[in-house]
């Protein structure tokens, strides 16, 4: 037998104007009675609910359930309590969207500790008695209003407990099925229940053998009669402990969840897996890129090494250009190809002879009488093995600047005056594109303008090499003054190599950092949107025993599933993306499999992170609150 006792009890609620909801209310109410509470809109009907239900808290007064104060109990006491003692029915049903009724009259009993063969039993047992049973395993939207209440009504039942406090029942239904429901209720009551009953229709306050009415938060009692005979409620078996959840229950309702919410859990798993893919993507691509741009380095830049020198001494021309000086470069180990060029001061060039203007151009003088191909590109109609006394390589913007014709038609140009057949265009010089403004000719002749202002030499080196050669290679060009030669080579191998791939890892770590918080910040946001418009659910399981860590279990739970789904699909999809990129690029895909659990890793990781917020607010919210949202 439960008795529920108030004693002086009050309710103000804060604000700048405080709101005195319930004044020094003092009230009995025994086991077996039907009680209806009626009153005008914002009179403290449903505020005086939610006191008799554990609800909210009074601000004071003492209430006691079977002699028991409950007024000061903590949070998880307090569930206990309601679990153990209140079922509950509400106006607006609050019924689970994309679950079946079955599942739906289950519920009621999720935080009880039961199995889910037992809860299903208990759930079809209440279905039979309020006439669904053909329609246990349809979804609620299928449901008329009438049937929703009745549902509402069958998890009451299964849930075993000894009142049931009704909110406005019967506020969305017409006149047959609000006689329907109140007639399940009476007949709930003739069993033994304790029925109370907010209600604004006589119709249905008449199906109540004692009445309650409140106005600007006092309650008064209008009449009273006999209650219906009624055999005692006994406790079942089936009602196990109030406001506990086993951890397979936890799941199982959590992955339900996910599948009636099909939009908004494919939406967050979208979101992970993008994060996820992301990341994992651009942590391979750093991996297989900087070996291959470190290698394109190798192959180009790694390989070339360039020395100049001052030819203002004439012994010092004489001997960088001389052609021992150029056998000793190529005898060094690691040398590939060797040019050595002689710059004289510039000289005016014209596509005609006698015409004015034309153009100033460097002049270059080649101590071979060929050009290497490993070290420039020159387009020439015939191989240039040699060039004569009276022949000339013009740079390309010189070319342009000349306005040659093509060079199959042998055009000539003159020199300071002098006549000389171009037989090739340099177009690509390397590193030194001071060339490409050039006329270019055989040092023997150009030594017949000027003596040379400085000597150059450009080195193909095999890779690896480049410091090697660099070391030896003033000595082996000038030695009577190794000194006086400035050597250009690229850094060691390894340690460009190393620069190059630390360069590139930041910049591809610093996106996976832009992506993972961009992720975070929309889970984050799809979370608390989802919990707000979830409010009323998160209210209804506070109501039936759900704690606060429940809550937070639960939306935790479904986080971390969400993540661990995210995370899988996200990989897969990053290891696609290095796959398809790398091969489309021709390069060589290294994929690192240990993404794959570091994936799915990240992405629970960036749910739980993103659902943190949302637990707290979800967890913070009082019932009577989070019910009328």
């Amino acid at each position: 037998m439960v008795e529920l006792r108030l004693s002086g009890v009050g309710k103000t609620y804060a604000g700048e104007v405080p709101l005195r909801a319930l004044r020094d209310v003092t009230l009995t109410i025994r086991q077996g009675e039907f009680i209806s509470i009626q009153g005008p809109s914002g009179a403290g009907k449903s505020t005086l609910l939610n006191q008799l239900a554990l609800l909210d808290t009074p601000t004071s007064g003492d209430y006691l359930i079977d002699g028991v104060g409950v007024r000061t109990l903590g949070e998880r006491r307090r569930a206990v309590v309601r679990s153990e003692n209140f079922a509950f029915i509400f106006q607006s049903f609050h019924l689970l969207q994309g679950r079946s009724v079955v599942e739906n009259v289950a519920l009621g009993l999720l935080y009880r500790g039961l199995g889910h063969r037992r809860r299903l039993l208990a759930a079809r047992r209440a279905l039979d008695f309020v006439g669904l049973g053909r329609k246990s395993s349809q979804r609620v939207e299928k449901l008329s209003g009438g049937e929703r209440q009745r549902a509402a009504i069958a998890r009451a039942i299964a849930s075993g407990a000894p009142v049931i406090v009704a909110d406005e029942p019967t506020g969305n239904l017409d006149s047959r099925n609000s006689d329907q429901v109140m007639e399940l209720l009476s007949q709930l009551n003739r069993r033994g229940s304790t029925v109370i009953v907010v209600t604004h229709d006589d119709r249905v306050a008449s199906y109540a053998s004692r009445h309650l009415r409140v106005e600007d938060g006092v309650v008064e009692e209008l009449d009273r009669t006999a209650p219906a005979p009624h055999r005692e409620l006994r406790p079942e078996p089936m009602r196990g402990r109030p406001s506990r959840l086993r951890v397979r229950d936890a799941l199982g309702d959590v992955w339900q969840g996910l599948r009636a919410r099909r939009a908004r859990s494919a939406a967050l798993i979208a979101c992970v897996a993008l994060a996820v893919a992301l990341a994992t993507a651009t942590t391979g691509l750093s991996t297989t890129a900087r070996f291959q741009v470190s290698d394109v380095f190798d192959s180009q830049r790694n390989q070339l090494v360039a020395l100049a020198a001052s030819t203002t001494s004439a012994n010092l021309a004489e001997q960088a250009l001389s052609a021992q000086s150029s056998e000793r470069l190529r005898g060094l180990a690691g040398v590939r190809d060797v040019a050595v060029l002689a710059t004289h001061p510039s000289v005016d060039v014209t596509a005609r002879p006698s015409a004015p203007g034309g153009a100033s151009l460097q002049l270059v003088g080649s101590a071979s009488q060929t050009l290497p191909e490993s070290l420039f590109t020159v387009s020439s109609p015939r191989p240039l093995t040699s060039l004569s006394d009276d022949e000339v390589i013009v740079g390309s913007r010189a070319a342009q600047t000349l306005q040659l014709g093509p060079v199959i038609a042998s055009p000539v140009v003159w020199v300071d005056g002098r006549p000389r057949t171009v037989v090739g265009i340099l177009t690509d010089a390397g590193l030194d594109v001071g060339l490409l403004d050039s006329v270019i000719m055989v040092e023997a002749r150009a030594a017949d303008y000027s003596q040379p202002q400085y000597a150059s030499v450009k080195i193909r080196v095999s890779p690896g090499a480049a410091q090697q050669v660099a070391a030896q290679a003033p000595v082996a060009w000038l030695p009577a003054a190794p000194q006086s030669v400035t050597v250009d080579a690229p850094p060691d191998p390894m340690t460009l190599r190393a620069e190059v791939e630390a360069s590139i890892q930041a910049v591809l770590y610093t996106l996976t950092v832009v992506a993972a918080i961009a992720a975070l910040t929309l889970v984050t946001t799809i979370m608390v949107s989802s919990v707000m418009e979830r409010t009323g659910e998160i209210g209804l399981r506070r109501a039936i025993g759900a704690r606060r860590v429940h809550i937070r279990v639960l939306i935790a739970s479904e986080a971390g599933l969400t993540g661990l789904l995210g995370g899988a699909a996200g990989a897969y999809l990053g290891i696609l993306a290095i796959l398809a990129i790398t091969i489309g690029r021709g390069w060589q895909p290294v994929v690192d499999w240990a993404a794959v659990p570091a994936g799915i890793a990240g992405g629970v990781a960036v749910s739980l992170l993103g659902a943190v917020f949302a637990t707290h607010r979800a967890s913070r919210v009082e019932p009577s609150e989070a019910l009328h949202q």
